[in-house]
Formats: C-alpha cells, structure tokens, sequence
C-alpha cells in the first residue's frame, strides 16, 4: 500500500479523486493541502482526509511516499523541486512549470535524487491510443505518408476571467499549453517525431486574454517528414472533437476523442477505443476519468518495481518541445 498526498485543490482535483479511490487497494491519500481555508473545509467534509496548507508537515512525514502536485503552472517549478527534494516521487500536472526548462529541471533534480517524475498526460492511456501504438509499432501499416491534427474546442469568456487564466505569468501560454498540449502529445507519441515548418498563433476577437487562442501549422511528420497540418482553438463554438487522421502506405487511421478506426486497404475496417467526451466543450472537465486512472495504476507499478514509467517528463519535454515551435 502507497500513501499519497495531493498538493492543490483546484479544476485538476476531481478525476485524480476518482481514480484515487477506485485504487483504494493500492494507495491511500493521507493529506490535501492548500492555502484556501474554504477548499480546506470543503475537501474534509467530502473526502474525509485531513487537508493542511503546512507543506513542509505533509514532506516531513515518512510515511509519504509521493505527491500529486495540481496546483497553477506558475508553481510548479518552486513547489516541484521541494517535493523532489524532500524524497517524495512526483506526479505533476501539465504544463511542469511556465518555460519548458522549468520542466527539465525538475527531470535533472528527480534523477539526481532518484525519485521518480511523471506528468499527468492521461490521454497516452486511452485504449484506442494504446491500440493505435501497437498497429503502428507492428510495421503492417507501411510507412507515414501524411498528417492532420485538428483540436477545434470552445472555452467561453467566463474561462478566461478566472485571475490569471489565459496569462504567461500564470499559464505560461495558452490554447497550446493547457488545452491542446495532450493531444498534441498524442499526434508526437505516434509519428515519432513533429518539425513545425511553418506556424501562426493570434488571440482572436472572441476571448480578451493574453496569450493565444487560436494555432495553425505546417509540419513534417516521423522519420520521412511526411507533410501534414496541425490546427488548435478554444474559439471554435460550441467545441468540437479533436481528431487525428494518419495516412500510412496500407491504412488510413483516424482518431476522434476516444475512439479510433483504421481503415486498411483491402477493405477491413477497425474499430478501436471506447465512446465519451473528451472536454472539447465549454465544460473542460466534461470527460471520464479512465484515463487518469491508468496512468495512477501504471505510476504505482513503477513505484513498486512492476514496470518503468510509461511516461515521464521526457515525453512532457519533447512536447513541449513541439509547443514552442509553433509559438
């Protein structure tokens, strides 16, 4: 049995609950800590486990082998590096840190200290995206011929009013780093690799915020530097499903929020994945918690020796990486 404690309170909290307590087998959450005395309050009388905004008590207890950190970006590399150092393994939610070295620094410091690192980039473990992998990873697809990554969602105004959302000094960017980044993580994972050749990010007339709202893309995708095309927006009403169609030599595979299909060339038809909301809508916490659930379990067997990390933040750098080419 692991004992976690959770650091932030926020919009991030509910899923990682969730999946916290369907793992009650596994792990126990033996702190919450903020500093709103009201979210203190309000988590105790939910969830029944002591909430604190005493950091240094929850990383001075032993029996604390790791922390969920889900406060704002601009924290994180501060509140990272205490966790690491106090010799607790880290599960960070995206982005680690508002500049992409924030987020390789926290990886230099877990490595040093031997602790273990890893963002929350749930959408890796979505089943189609795990099926997609495996076709892709046979080789029975042929080569990478082209690709397009559209991510059409829709955040009201209301979104954005909340202080420092949509800000650098917060979020340390916009559509592209809280919205878009796990699919665009997605889109990176299965072609290997993504150059952006050519890009152009705005703030469009439908959000008065700080940083973008709206990305397009030229790109080369995989070993080949197949052609193709990325689009990302929160201003594209009332949200659609992001999709990802990747055209190989033998096969044609499109992925749609949670689902996928590949359609081969003599005719079969695949069906992968399974139906859902994926936060496309105004509602960015509109989705199933599957995914985080996985990527906990498969945090938990690394801490156990089971498996290494399935993704660590190498895979958060490198996407980060992408992001800020097209910025």
């Amino acid at each position: 049995m692991r004992t976690f404690a959770v650091v932030g309170l926020g919009m991030a909290l509910s899923p990682h609950m969730a999946s916290l307590a369907e793992l009650g087998d596994r792990v126990r959450l033996a702190y919450a800590v903020t500093r709103s005395a009201e979210r203190r309050v309000e988590f105790e009388s939910r969830y029944g486990v002591i909430a604190t905004d005493d950091l240094d008590r929850v990383l001075a207890d032993p029996a604390v082998d790791a922390v969920l950190l889900l406060t704002p970006p601009d924290s994180h590399r501060v509140l990272g590096e205490r966790i690491l150092s106090a010799g607790k393994h880290l599960l960070i939610e995206k982005p680690a840190g508002l500049v992409t070295d924030d987020t390789r620094f926290l990886a230099d410091r877990a490595r040093a200290l031997g602790v273990l690192a890893a963002p929350v980039l749930q959408h890796r473990f979505r089943p189609a995206i795990r099926a997609v992998e495996a076709a892709i990873a046979s080789g029975s697809l042929g080569r990478l011929c082209g690709a397009h990554c559209l991510i059409p969602w829709w955040r009201p105004q209301s979104y954005y009013d909340a202080p420092g959302r949509g800000t650098y000094a917060r979020d340390g960017g916009g559509v592209l780093l809280t919205q878009a980044v796990h699919t665009l993580d997605v889109l990176r994972a299965l072609c290997g690799s993504v150059t952006i050749t050519a890009a152009q990010a705005v703030t469009t007339p439908l959000h008065r915020m700080e940083a973008e709202d709206l990305v397009c893309a030229l790109a080369a995708f995989g070993p080949d530097a197949a052609p193709g095309t990325i689009m990302a927006s929160t201003s594209c009403y009332p949200g659609m499903t992001e999709t990802i169609t990747l055209m190989f030599e033998r096969a044609t595979i499109r992925i749609e929020g949670l689902q996928a299909q590949v359609f081969h060339h003599d005719g079969r038809v695949e069906e992968l994945g399974t139906s859902g909301a994926s936060g496309h809508t105004g509602d960015p916490m509109a989705f199933d918690h599957a995914g985080h659930h996985d990527l906990i379990a498969a945090f938990l067997d690394a801490l156990d020796g089971k498996a290494p990390l399935a993704v660590d933040l190498s895979d958060l750098i490198a996407t980060r990486e992408l992001i800020d080419q097209m910025t």
